[in-house]
């Protein structure tokens, strides 16, 4: 697992476990950022909230995601592909990806360090949803522009919650 900081607590550390399963449900070798994403969009938690005044709920992220892979395929001039032909068959857990990695090393968890403990569990979800938002390649940032988020605004409304 990415280092995170000890003092995170529970709610950010039960999205993490649930961005692998993310991974695992698609069959994926490696945790990525957008399993991250996914993740905290079906969190419940008050970055899903923000996510999903923009359209992004969990079934929006899919949505998103879904359409970014029709056009890097249509890119590369391959017709899309049903689902269910894009899941591989694996036995063991995925392991880390390099996007979810910087999206974590992104995350600014150590910027409320001097306050309660309560309110750095309560925003850690938000700051890691920060770290995915602030990439500027690789598939979320495209399959947020295809979903029409203004991910600048999107930042600067989770960072105002600090």
């Amino acid at each position: 697992m990415p280092e995170l900081h000890e003092d995170l607590g529970v709610t950010l550390k039960s999205v993490v476990v649930r961005s692998i399963d993310e991974a695992a449900r698609r069959g994926a070798a490696k945790v990525e950022a957008e399993h991250l994403l996914l993740a905290i969009a079906a969190s419940g938690d008050l970055a899903a909230d923000s996510l999903a005044q923009v359209g992004l709920d969990h079934a929006g992220v899919e949505t998103a995601l879904r359409v970014e892979r029709e056009h890097a395929l249509a890119a590369a001039g391959v017709e899309p592909v049903a689902e269910e032909r894009l899941l591989a068959t694996r036995d063991s857990r995925p392991g880390w990806g390099a996007s979810v990695r910087d999206a974590l090393r992104r995350a600014d968890f150590r910027a409320r360090r001097g306050r309660p403990r309560a309110e750095r569990e309560r925003l850690a979800v938000a700051d890691a949803l920060v770290g995915v938002l602030r990439a500027d390649l690789g598939t979320v940032p495209r399959a947020l522009a295809y979903a029409g988020v203004d991910r600048a605004a999107l930042i600067a409304r989770l960072e105002a919650l600090r």
